[in-house]
């Protein structure tokens, strides 16, 4: 079974609104209700920071901490802050992450050799996304590559092909691909883990909006292929049934109505 990863811990999420203004009751009660759901990984999202870079940081990570038994992935394109984000944790987190971008390869991808910590790596470069199987394929080969170069194992990269929403041209074929990638990945990069973030799925800004209906779907498309990871919104209770579904399919047992929301 995948781990889901909220991924509600950010400044515009309407669910952690109060808890960016340092409010220790609202996120001691936001990651309760988390945990409440089943879910081990919280993805912390800050957005861009340009002032208290540390107060802020060292609220979150410790916060986190303090209040509750989840696992923290860090979630920036700062160096500088993951570095310190790392720092204040007790617990290993995850780096999130990596790409072929220089900036990323060059500050990003060697802290997870520096700190022997798991890293996210997205694919794409500084000019593209890889859309085709034999394109992702490739780029997740460079990927490796640059990583292996510097220390880093196989079994601390987790790769995410990237979710296209489907208003883009080509978007659903570039998630039929991504189920494909996930699946020859598996055999053809052993130790290697696999995400995606499934919130893009539906955008307004693509033409759609954001509907479980379709997530829900590619969740399931996803567990057949055998993701590891999933990052979604811990609060969307259409969610949150179906990854109880999959878990009873799973594990086996006996089926009731009564154990899912409506």
């Amino acid at each position: 079974m995948f781990i889901p990863i909220a991924e509600n811990l950010q400044p515009f999420d309407k669910n952690a609104k109060e808890i960016f203004s340092f409010n220790k009751t609202a996120l001691s009660k936001f990651l309760s209700e988390i945990e409440k759901k089943g879910i081990k990984y919280i993805d912390f999202n800050p957005g861009p920071i340009k002032k208290e870079k540390e107060k802020i940081v060292k609220f979150f990570i410790e916060g986190i901490e303090e209040y509750s038994n989840l696992n923290i992935v860090i979630d920036s394109t700062d160096a500088e802050l993951i570095e310190l984000a790392i720092n204040f944790s007790k617990r290993m987190p995850i780096i999130n992450g990596f790409s072929l971008e220089q900036k990323k390869t060059e500050k990003i991808l060697p802290l997870a050799e520096k700190y022997n910590l798991p890293i996210i790596g997205l694919l794409m470069s500084e000019s593209y996304i890889p859309k085709t199987l034999d394109e992702k394929l490739l780029m997740a080969e460079q990927m490796i590559g640059e990583a292996e170069t510097l220390g880093i194992r196989k079994d601390q990269i987790i790769l995410d092909p990237i979710i296209a929403p489907l208003g883009w041209e080509g978007g659903l074929e570039s998630n039929k691909a991504n189920l494909e990638f996930i699946k020859e990945g598996k055999n053809l990069f052993k130790g290697v883990r696999f995400l995606v973030g499934i919130s893009n799925l539906t955008t307004k800004s693509a033409g759609g909006i954001k509907k479980s209906y379709f997530q829900n779907i590619l969740i399931t498309l996803l567990w057949s292929v055998g993701i590891d990871f999933i990052m979604l919104d811990a609060f969307n209770m259409e969610i949150e049934n179906t990854i109880k579904f999959l878990r009873l399919l799973e594990s086996g047992g006996i089926f009731s109505f009564a154990e899912f929301s409506s």
